[in-house]
């Protein structure tokens, strides 16, 4: 008897208890959906009963690496009204850079980053993906603007282009980039090159990061800015949240347009930088040293400090190479809106940044030997475009969830 009431008593929970996981279950499906509706990419969400809430997703969409994981967080809040904690997984070309831990407490968030992701990747490792980014396409018409005042007979020298770039990520951290440079008003005799119409980069591009996201490499191979070709590998290690050390090594070849034709050489420039990026959250300084052997040959170091002012990033420079010294200043500005959707394969946008830097002294022995130079792989390698520093992040992203900015 009491053994018929026990089975009896089983089954009943049973049974109370298989709505609530399939309502738990119909809840991350849906959350997941009004992700995807927001134009949140490659999205996973998975529920820890009402404590915790995870998610993973990528947000090409919105401006930054900041906005988009500020907009994804307040989702998950309003869908979750009883759950006070969320963390989330922030990917660039499906490869996971980054994590957020938002608290909420009576209605005020509290956001914490970390390179550490590895946590939320297991907690989401096995759900349902929505909307892939995988082979989807952005067409974006990059400006360009040189000016040179370094030549006695000549004022000035110019050169405006626009530059129309094809982006595309076909697999987990892959990267392809195709794009021509499109004089549209010049005036430049020391660089015929830039008259001519031609390719400004053409190359494909592999991430890689371990497991805890304290080490990262990039592999690229192609034609790169400066009229080079060939391969180049950067490796960074994330020694704190705020600090990061690195390396980069290129081995490149000269790929010059002259008069309608490329003069291709054999790679045969070997150059080494160490790095050094540290980022302090109370100013929103960013310090960076890099020192080696910088693409031509010279050997010298160059030290960056750069502010973030939410969108903006402004900051100056000093260069000591080859027994040469330089300096300047440099920013990135938003350009394009705050949000472009991507509805389809193909998407013609605007850039997010317009990036520019100024060099004090570019003539003598400085301009002619080229000295200074070092690889950019893709079209906006500046420092507001891809910043996934943890604490900057999770700074920018809690000010637009607490209204302080938008």
């Amino acid at each position: 008897m009491y053994t018929r009431m026990i089975r009896k008593y089983i089954l009943s929970l049973i049974l109370l208890c298989l709505p609530m996981v399939s309502l738990l279950a119909a809840n991350a499906e849906d959350t997941a959906a009004r992700l995807v509706a927001l134009g949140l990419e490659n999205v996973r969400v998975t529920e820890k009963g009402d404590e915790v809430v995870f998610a993973a997703f990528e947000s090409t969409s919105y401006r930054g690496t900041f906005r988009g994981a500020a907009v994804g967080i307040e989702e998950l809040g309003r869908l979750y009204p009883n759950v006070n904690t969320f963390k989330v997984l922030l990917m660039e070309n499906q490869m996971p850079q980054m994590s957020l831990t938002a608290t909420r407490t009576d209605g005020k968030w509290n956001v914490k980053g970390d390179y550490d992701y590895s946590e939320v990747e297991l907690a989401t490792r096995y759900n349902k993906q929505n909307n892939s980014s995988s082979a989807k396409i952005d067409i974006t018409a990059y400006p360009m603007f040189t000016w040179m005042n370094h030549l006695k007979d000549t004022p000035c020298e110019y050169v405006v282009s626009i530059a129309p770039t094809v982006e595309a990520s076909l697999w987990k951290g892959n990267r392809i980039t195709l794009q021509a440079i499109i004089p549209v008003s010049y005036h430049v005799e020391s660089i015929k090159s830039a008259t001519y119409v031609r390719i400004g980069i053409a190359d494909i591009a592999q991430d890689i990061t371990s497991r805890n996201g304290k080490w990262q490499a990039t592999l690229a191979g192609g034609f790169f800015y400066f009229d080079r070709l060939g391969v180049d590998l950067r490796l960074a290690y994330h020694a704190t949240r705020n600090l990061t050390i690195g390396t980069e090594v290129s081995y490149t070849g000269e790929a010059i347009m002259n008069e309608g034709h490329y003069d291709i050489s054999a790679p045969d420039k070997f150059s080494f930088l160490g790095k050094a990026d540290f980022y302090e959250p109370y100013t929103g300084l960013q310090a960076q040293l890099t020192g080696g052997r910088f693409v031509f040959g010279d050997y010298g170091a160059r030290l960056d400090i750069s502010r973030h002012l939410s969108d903006y990033t402004i900051g100056v420079y000093g260069i000591l190479t080859g027994g040469e010294n330089n300096a300047g200043f440099h920013f990135a500005i938003p350009l394009g809106p705050k949000k472009q959707m991507r509805k389809g394969t193909v998407r013609v946008k605007l850039p997010e940044y317009f990036d520019w830097e100024y060099l004090m002294r570019s003539y003598y022995k400085y301009y002619l030997e080229q000295m200074g130079k070092y690889i950019e792989t893709r079209p906006d390698e500046n420092r507001s475009a891809h910043y996934w520093q943890p604490v900057h992040v999770a700074q920018y992203a809690q000010k637009i969830l607490n209204g302080e900015i938008k």
